[in-house]
């Protein structure tokens, strides 16, 4: 029987764990799991890699930034909503 993308007997496994979440996969459905705080959000794994391929890109040009405008209060990270 092939596992639907909505199977709670998904096996996660985790690809990588941060302060601020962490990246699991399901090898059978093939769904990666991002989950940041208490966002979570499930992709195919050609999405999750396009969303990766841009966050880099993104970070490349915020590292060319001056330091004031790539970087919150005191040069930490912050969320903006």
């Amino acid at each position: 029987m092939e596992r639907s993308p909505t199977s709670s007997s998904c096996q996660h496994a985790l690809l990588v764990h941060s302060p601020v979440g962490h990246v699991s996969v399901c090898p059978d459905c093939g769904v990666v799991h991002l989950s940041l705080d208490c966002v979570s959000v499930r992709l195919e794994v050609g999405a999750f890699l396009a969303l990766a391929e841009m966050l880099s890109q993104a970070q490349k040009r915020l590292h060319g930034m001056p330091p004031h405008e790539s970087r919150g209060h005191e040069g930490r990270a912050r969320a903006v909503h």
